[in-house]
This record gives C-alpha cells, structure tokens and sequence, in this order.
C-alpha cells in the first residue's frame, strides 16, 4: 500500500479509537470518581450513551454516502471533545447523564463515515486488509484503557480521563485536512433505500450482530468490576482488562488474510464460536495466572471477528456501504443501551458467572445463525 493510503487508514482508525474509548471511559473511570456512582447509576451512564450512539446510526450512514465522509468525522469528532469535556467538569450524576447522551450523539457518527471512507479508497482483496489494518483501533482502545486510564485517574484525577479524550479528538479532527477524497457521493438518491431494509443479508448481520454485541458490551463494561470483585488488586484487574484485547493488536493486522482464505461467513461462525465457549469459562476460572491467560486468548479471537463485520457491511452495502454500517450498526449497538439492564438484572439477582454463562450461550447462537443463513462468502 501507498503511504497516502496507509495515512487514511491511520487517521481513520485513530477516528474510531476515540469513538470506542470515549465509551469505556466510564467503566473504569466510575470506579474513581467523587460522584461514586451506584450500579443502577453506571448503567443508566452506559444506556444513555448507546441511546445517543444508535440514534444517529441511519442518518450517519445516508449522509455518508451523500457527501464527503472526512467533514462528517471532523464534525464528530469536535462534538466528541466538547461532550468530553462536559463530562469532566461534572459535579453531579445528572450532568454526567447528559454528557453521556452528547459523547453517544456525537461518537455515533464515526463508525458509518470511517467504513465509508475506506470503501470509496480501497476494494476487492485490498478491502479486508484495510479493515483488518483499520480495526487495530478496537483492541488499542481496551488495552490503553486498561493500562492508562487506572493510573490516570490515581495520579492526576479521574476528570483528566476526560480533558484528555477532549485533547486528543480536537488533535485527530486536525489530522483530517490534508486528506483529499474523489468519487464521494450521489450514491444515495432517496433519503434511505427501503430495499436495504429488507434484504436478509442486512437483516442477518444486524440481528445476529445484536445478540453477539450484548454479551460482548456485557464482557467491555463490566470485566473490570468483576476482576476486582474476585480480588484482583487494582493494577492487576486493569492488566487483566487489558489483556481482553491485548493479542487483539496483532490480531488485526492478520484478520483480513483470513478473512480473504475463509470468507467473511466462516470466519464469523468460527470465532463467534471459540469466543462464546471463552465467555463461559470466565464463570469457571478465578485464579490469577489462568485468568490473564484466557483473558488474552479472548482477545486474539475477538479481534478477528471486529474487522470481518467490517468487511461484511461493505461486502453487502458496495456503493451503499455507509447506509448499510449505519443500519446494521444502528442494531449492534442499540444491544449496548439493553446490555447494562441484562447485566445489572443478572448481577443483582444471581451473580457474576450466571452472566457470563449466559452472555456465552448468546455468543454461540449469534455464530450458528451466521452459519446457517448468511450468504456472503
């Protein structure tokens, strides 16, 4: 690849890293707060930032594909930083609410532009590459949230969490304007192409998407607060949390070869697989060692299936790719406003590895459905 690409792919990955870490702030950073949030507190945080978040999936997707998807990210981006810091000045849990229900508002928008943007830049074997390159993004997030934002918020505070999301968005948005886009652009003439709706592609991918994304929001918001529950100490549980994603980095970057030699199909039934059965054993094994162990065998696998969605939306949507990440994405995570509710039910009525058992179970359903109906290759 050309350095110009490699420099869209970089910037663009960087996009989505902000998008997805603005999110994960509030599970680790909640446990330091001042405003010491109750579970029912933390998950109204996490709703209300989904809430926001699949609210402007749709018409992310249609803008996308109607103008220039690097102003709609600027755009986002901007109104990231402002939400950000909205949420570090708060001095109550209102005001955290609202801030949360602005970051999902304005973060909603990278996903759809950011596929997009690669789909107008890259196609046929090159695509995959590019969104296993891209999708680094997810697992860096988790692993630097895990190792940074512990130690940010004992020695500096936990409202820098915040001003530096807000720091690091407005620097991202500058790194946009040397990137000139051609062929962007009418492929969107109606205000939402209704034959989208009903395509069972479509369909399939954002219902099965749904089902893996409950339980996989339920692992992200949640996984800190359990290690420390089972004794970890505060730097070992944001280690542990951070080898979820860890071997994820390398993952990534060979995602979009197997991609290419299984099919976008098998490889999402495969490794929904082998990450349902993963979930399960988090209920079975509490010691230390064999924790980070399955905790980073966890993240290998998860990392596979981030960009093989990716490539899948693409796949189907072609020149509607933006309009079809926005509809499917709008489901996956619309499953991050159900989640918290799911959990906080489970955790306040059972325990810890009843949810993981069931987050499991809902994991290998989502592959078998992939398996036995989707029809992208």
């Amino acid at each position: 690849m050309r350095i110009k690409d490699m420099y869209v792919i970089g910037v663009a990955s960087a996009s989505f890293f902000m998008s997805y870490f603005s999110r994960l702030a509030w599970s680790i950073v909640s446990s330091y707060s001042t405003l010491k949030p109750t579970i029912i507190e933390d998950s109204i945080v996490f709703s209300l930032f989904f809430i926001g978040y699949v609210t402007v999936q749709i018409p992310a997707g249609i803008i996308s594909d109607r103008i220039n998807p690097k102003y709609v990210i600027i755009t986002s981006l901007i109104g990231l930083a402002v939400s950000s810091f909205v949420s570090g000045i708060a001095n109550a849990m209102w005001v955290e609410y609202v801030a949360s229900l602005l970051m999902g508002l304005n973060a909603g928008w990278i996903y759809p532009a950011t596929v997009k943007l690669l789909t107008i830049n890259f196609s046929g074997p090159e695509l995959p590459i590019a969104m296993g390159y891209y999708s680094i993004a997810w697992p860096l997030s988790i692993v630097l949230a895990g190792v940074i934002l512990p130690e940010t918020c004992i020695v500096l505070g936990w409202r820098w969490s915040y001003y530096i999301v807000a720091l690091v968005s407005i620097i991202i948005a500058l790194l946009y304007m040397p990137i000139n886009i051609k062929g962007y652009g009418g492929n969107a003439r109606n205000v939402l192409n209704l034959k989208l709706l009903r395509n069972s592609n479509v369909i399939i991918i954002s219902l099965s998407g749904f089902l893996f994304f409950i339980s996989y929001w339920t692992i992200t918001l949640y996984a800190y607060k359990y290690f420390l529950s089972i004794g970890l100490n505060d730097y070992v549980a944001g280690f542990t949390y951070s080898l979820l994603a860890l071997l994820g980095i390398p993952s990534t970057l060979i995602a979009g070869y197997i991609i290419r030699d299984l099919g976008v199909r098998n490889t999402l039934s495969l490794f929904e697989t082998l990450y349902g059965v993963l979930t399960i054993l988090l209920a079975v094994i509490t010691r230390e060692l064999p924790l980070m162990v399955l905790a980073a065998f966890m993240g290998f696998i998860r990392f596979v299936i981030t960009p093989a969605n990716s490539t899948a939306v693409s796949k189907i949507g072609g020149e509607m790719a933006g309009s079809v990440t926005g509809i499917a994405n709008l489901f996956w995570q619309l499953s991050g406003t159900v989640a918290p509710a799911v959990a906080s039910f489970i955790l306040t009525r059972l325990n810890y590895q009843f949810l993981w058992v069931i987050m499991g179970i809902m994991i290998i359903i989502s592959a078998l459905i992939y398996q036995l109906t989707l029809k992208v290759k």
